[in-house]
């Protein structure tokens, strides 16, 4: 597997709260598989405040999602539109329980995106003309700003649940930010 090391796709970065953050997730979940819980209300302010001490950012959303055993993600581009108007192009992605296991992939070549609702998640499906072509690949075992605004997907190549919580800001944190 290719790893890009010029982080033209991923970049570490260091939590101060990053247990206390699983901890207020797990105690989240319920259990069940519903593909994603979204942090609304009380709950996103709460992992805002947890985020406060590495991030002067503001929290757009967070997102943890749940993912069954051997799970294998649809390859897609985040965003809501074809035009991507108003989408994020990072996130930050904080394992919770279970991701030494869960790569993600990112892609390039031509391809044209068309709509595609995933349970109300903003996913856009790829329909390639070239490629894909592997380009970078990254186990998100510790928190990680992950490009999500190019073709890309995660596996869990465990038979265990795997629960990443997935937070955009309402401005993009560059790659190659120094945080």
């Amino acid at each position: 597997m290719p790893i890009n090391i010029a982080m033209d796709y991923f970049k570490e970065v260091q939590l101060t709260n990053w247990q206390q953050i699983q901890e207020y997730c797990i105690a989240k979940w319920d259990g069940t598989f519903s593909s994603a819980k979204v942090f609304k209300g009380p709950d996103l302010l709460d992992i805002a405040t947890l985020l406060c001490p590495d991030f002067t950012y503001k929290v757009k959303t967070a997102i943890m999602f749940i993912n069954q055993g051997n799970f294998k993600q649809d390859m897609h581009i985040d965003g809501f539109s074809v035009d991507r108007k108003g989408a994020s192009n990072t996130a930050l992605n904080i394992p919770i329980l279970n991701c030494n296991r869960g790569p993600m992939f990112w892609y390039d070549g031509k391809y044209q995106l068309s709509n595609h609702d995933m349970n109300g998640l903003g996913y856009l499906k790829l329909n390639w003309s070239e490629g894909p072509n592997l380009v970078a690949t990254k186990i998100i075992d510790s928190p990680t700003i992950v490009r999500i605004n190019v073709p890309h997907h995660i596996e869990n190549n465990s038979s265990s649940a795997r629960l990443m919580l997935t937070v955009r800001f309402v401005e993009d944190i560059p790659l190659d930010n120094n945080l």
